[in-house]
C-alpha cells in the first residue's frame, strides 16, 4: 500500500506496511463491506433518493437551514460551533474532525513541507458569510467561556499554541478533539432544522463533501478543484500552486456566492465598504488591539536583535491569530443589522452588553441604515457587472485598444484623444439606454441614497432582552474523564484545564451575577449533583487538614466502602442538604452502603484530623 499523506504528517511512516492493503483479510472484510454498502444502496428498502446521490453533500437550501437552526438551537455555545464548521468547512474543504485536531498555530504538510494553507472570500449574503460565522465563535469565546488566551499571549505563555478553535469544551480546548465532540451537536442540530430534519450518510467528511459539489454547480472546472481541495499531483500543483491559497482565489469566490466570470475583474461586498469605528471593535474585544501592540513591539525588538530584559519569544502566530479577531471585530458589526433583522432575538450576541449599548446609539442607527443601502446597491452593480450589455461594452474597449495599437494614429496624440472621446460617448450612450431590469432578467431593488431602510424596532427589541440570557458554556467536564475523588477535586479547585485561579464555585456566582449569563438547566443540574463532594473536602481542609489529606481521606471511604465517584458524591449530597432518607436507607439504589454508615465514615475522617 503506499503511504497516505494523512500518514505522512510530518515525516511519521505509515504503521502498518506497505502491502497491508494486500493481507488476505484486510481484502476480505473489503469486499463484504463493499457488498454490505451496496444493497444498502441499491436494495428492495433502499430510498433512491436520500441513500443516492444526496446522501452524502449538502445542498445550498440545507446548509441555509441548518444555520438558521443553529442561531436558534437552545445550546448557544453548540450552535455557534457547529455554524462555524459547517461554513468554514465548506467554503475551505476542511473535515470536521481536522478542523478540531489542529491547533491555532500548528497545520499539515504535502509530501513538499510546505503548510497547507486555505482561506475564504466573504459572502455576497451576510446570512452565509464564514468570516461572519468565525466572528461569531470569536466574539462567544472570548467574551463568554473565560479562555485565557489573551493573559497567555501577553505573559509570551506558549501554551495557547495548542488551543483548537473548536473544542469540546474548556477542559478540552487544548487537547485533540476526538470524533464525537462536533459528531454529537451537529447531528442534534440536524435533527432540529425547520421543516424536515437533515439526514444524510456522512457526518464530519459532509463538509468537504459539500463544498466541492457546490463548487462544481457553481462552476468550478476539475483542475481548479483539485487545487481548491489540495488534491492536486505532481511537482506543479503541489511545490507552487498548492502552497499559496490565492492559486484557488475564483474557487473561494464561487464557494461565498460570487459570480466567477466578473470576480477578478470587478466585485463589490457593499457591507464591507462601510468603516467600523474602532471604539466599537475594542469594546467587543476588550485588550487585543493593546495586547497586539505590545506583541508587534516585542517582535519587532527581538528580530532587530535589540530585545529588553523581559522579551523572551518571538510570536508571530499571536500576531496572525489578534489581526483576525481584529478583522472578526469589524466583519461582526457589518453583518450584524442583518444578523438583527433575520433573527430578532434569537441571535443572541446582541445582548452583550458591549454590544447591546453601541445598538441603542443613534450612531448605530444611521450605521446600520447605510450598510444596508450599500450591500443592496453593491448586489445590484454585481448583477449589471455581468449582464450581456457590460459584456458588450467590455467588447467595444477591447477592440478600441486594438484599433489604437493596429492604427498609425498611435503617432498623433490628437487622433488618439479623439478616437478615445467617440468610443467612450458611444459606451456611455448604450450605458444609460440600457432598462433598470436588464441583466440576468431579475427586477433588483435599487436603494436612493437618501432612502432609509426599514430595521427593526431596536429600543423594544432592548427591553424584550432582559427576558432573555444567553447560556454560558458546560462548567464541569462531561466525557466521563473525571472518575476519582482526587480528579473531582482537581476539577472544581482548577476549573478548566486553561484556568488555575477560579473555582468552579466562584465562576458560577459569576455566571449567577451577570446581568446576561445563564446558567442552563444542564450546568444547574451538574453544579446540584456535584458540589457536595468538593464541599464536604473544603470542610474537611477548614477543620485542620491539608487539601491532600483531606482528598485522601474521601478516597479512603471509597475505596473502603467500593463506592463509585457518583456514589460518594451522591453520599455528599445526601449529607448535606435536607432528605427524607434515613440512616438505614442505601446512599443510592446499587450501593449495599447505607446513610448511616456513610455519616459515621466522614466522622471517623474528622476525628482522624483532630488527632
Amino acid at each position: 500500500m503506499s503511504a497516505d499523506p494523512e500518514e505522512l504528517q510530518r515525516g511519521v511512516p505509515p504503521p502498518y506496511g506497505e502491502n497491508f492493503s494486500r493481507e488476505t483479510l484486510i481484502r476480505s472484510a473489503s469486499s463484504k463491506a463493499l457488498a454490505a454498502t451496496t444493497e444498502a444502496r441499491i436494495g428492495p428498502g433502499a430510498d433512491p433518493l436520500r441513500d443516492g446521490f444526496q446522501a452524502t453533500s449538502l445542498d445550498q437550501d440545507e446548509v441555509e437551514r441548518i444555520l438558521d437552526a443553529c442561531i436558534k438551537h437552545s445550546d448557544h455555545w453548540s450552535g455557534f460551533k457547529v455554524a462555524a464548521m459547517v461554513l468554514l468547512g465548506t467554503a475551505m474543504g476542511f473535515r470536521g474532525e481536522r478542523k478540531m485536531q489542529r491547533s491555532l498555530r500548528t497545520g499539515k504538510v504535502n509530501s513538499f513541507g510546505w503548510l497547507r494553507y486555505s482561506g475564504f472570500v466573504r459572502h455576497r449574503e451576510p446570512h452565509v458569510d464564514a468570516a461572519g460565522a468565525l466572528a461569531d465563535l470569536l466574539v462567544f469565546t472570548l467574551n463568554l467561556t473565560g479562555l485565557d488566551i489573551l493573559q497567555k499571549i501577553q505573559s509570551q505563555d506558549t501554551t495557547w499554541w495548542g488551543y483548537r478553535l473548536l473544542f469540546k469544551d474548556l477542559w478540552h480546548a487544548d487537547k485533540k478533539q476526538d470524533r464525537d465532540a462536533l459528531a454529537k451537536p451537529l447531528q442534534s442540530i440536524l435533527q432540529e432544522v425547520e421543516g424536515t430534519p437533515v439526514v444524510k450518510t456522512k457526518v464530519l467528511h459532509l463538509f468537504r463533501d459539500s463544498g466541492v459539489i457546490l463548487l462544481a454547480s457553481g462552476g468550478a472546472g476539475s483542475e481548479l478543484l483539485s487545487i481548491w481541495g489540495h488534491w492536486a499531483r505532481g511537482t506543479l500543483q503541489q511545490a507552487y500552486l498548492e502552497k499559496n491559497p490565492l492559486s484557488a482565489l475564483v474557487a473561494f469566490a464561487i464557494a461565498a456566492g460570487w459570480d466567477q466570470t466578473s470576480f477578478m475583474r470587478r466585485h463589490f461586498c457593499g457591507r464591507a465598504l462601510m468603516s467600523v469605528p474602532d471604539a466599537w471593535i475594542d469594546s467587543l474585544l476588550p485588550g487585543v488591539r493593546n495586547v497586539l501592540g505590545e506583541v508587534q513591539a516585542r517582535n519587532a525588538r527581538l528580530q532587530s536583535g535589540k530585545p529588553q530584559a523581559d522579551d523572551k519569544v518571538s510570536d508571530r502566530a499571536a500576531e496572525g491569530f489578534l489581526q483576525t479577531a481584529l478583522y472578526c471585530g469589524t466583519c461582526f458589526w457589518q453583518n450584524l443589522p442583518f444578523r438583527t433583522q433575520r433573527y430578532g432575538l434569537s441571535y443572541v450576541l446582541h445582548r452583550l452588553p458591549a454590544v447591546a449599548n453601541i445598538m441603542l446609539t443613534q450612531e448605530y442607527l444611521e450605521f446600520a441604515q447605510q450598510v444596508m443601502s450599500s450591500h443592496v446597491k453593491a448586489n445590484k452593480q454585481a448583477e449589471l457587472d455581468v449582464s450581456a450589455s457590460m459584456g458588450e461594452m467590455l467588447q467595444d474597449k477591447q477592440a478600441c485598444l486594438k484599433q489604437l495599437c493596429a492604427s498609425s494614429a498611435i503617432q498623433d496624440p490628437e487622433a488618439v484623444a479623439k478616437l478615445l472621446a467617440e468610443k467612450v460617448t458611444a459606451m456611455n450612450m448604450r450605458s444609460d439606454s440600457v432598462p433598470k431590469d436588464s441583466g440576468k432578467g431579475v427586477a433588483l431593488p435599487v436603494v436612493a441614497a437618501k432612502q432609509k431602510v426599514v430595521l427593526p424596532d431596536m429600543l423594544a427589541d432592548a427591553k424584550r432582552r432582559k427576558a432573555s440570557l444567553i447560556q454560558a458554556p458546560t462548567l464541569y467536564d462531561s466525557s466521563g474523564g473525571i472518575n476519582t475523588v482526587a480528579l473531582a477535586w482537581k476539577e472544581w479547585c482548577s476549573g478548566p484545564a486553561h484556568r488555575r485561579v477560579l473555582e468552579i464555585a466562584q465562576r458560577v456566582l459569576e455566571i449567577k451575577a451577570h446581568r446576561h449569563l445563564s446558567l442552563g438547566e444542564r450546568n444547574s443540574n451538574l453544579h446540584k449533583k456535584n458540589r457536595h463532594l468538593p464541599q464536604l473536602i473544603e470542610s474537611l481542609v477548614g477543620y485542620g487538614a491539608t487539601a491532600d489529606q483531606a482528598v485522601n481521606l474521601m478516597t479512603q471511604i471509597a475505596e473502603h466502602f467500593q463506592l463509585s465517584l457518583d456514589q460518594i458524591r451522591e453520599g455528599s449530597r445526601l449529607l448535606a442538604g435536607k432528605t427524607a432518607k434515613t440512616d438505614s436507607d442505601t446512599v443510592t439504589a446499587e450501593s449495599l452502603v447505607t446513610l448511616g454508615d456513610f455519616k459515621a465514615a466522614v466522622g471517623w475522617a474528622y476525628s482522624e484530623i483532630a488527632q
